[in-house]
């Protein structure tokens, strides 16, 4: 099951989640991602569609895909922007998205908190700071 897994670190506020890879419903992004760890990158946080962070990345995909509607918790590709992002709360957006992963519910408060702090430092302070994260395959 930990091959499964990967772990979101944001060592700078010390909080950590874990993501179930649904490698079943979309191979050819999972195989992507799994390339790129471990993934060091910083976050971002939307500001008119909702509640969700992401990451910027290196990768490139033009192959099937794993359309869904967004929910907290979801985990998916946006190729275009070669984001990463995470849906933790509402949502005002109803684009379908390429879902690759699930926040283990048991780790969905942690992915809550990480968002209210990215929110806190990068959109809703006059000074912004930086919120790294690196990915790693769970352990």
């Amino acid at each position: 099951m930990s091959n499964d897994l990967l772990e979101f670190h944001a060592p700078s506020v010390d909080l950590k989640f874990r993501v179930q890879l649904l490698t079943k419903d979309n191979p050819d992004v999972v195989e992507k991602v799994l390339k790129q760890l471990p993934l060091q990158s910083m976050l971002g946080h939307v500001v008119i569609s909702g509640e969700a962070i992401w990451l910027p990345t290196k990768i490139v995909h033009l192959g099937r895909t794993n359309m869904v509607k967004r929910s907290p918790g979801a985990v998916y590709l946006y190729a275009p922007g070669q984001t990463i992002c995470m849906t933790y709360g509402n949502i005002t957006e109803s684009a379908l998205v390429n879902k690759f992963g699930e926040v283990l519910e048991s780790d969905l408060p942690i992915l809550q908190r990480l968002g209210q702090v990215v929110w806190d430092q990068t959109v809703a302070q006059p000074r912004k700071s930086i919120v790294n994260i690196t990915i790693r395959r769970a352990e």
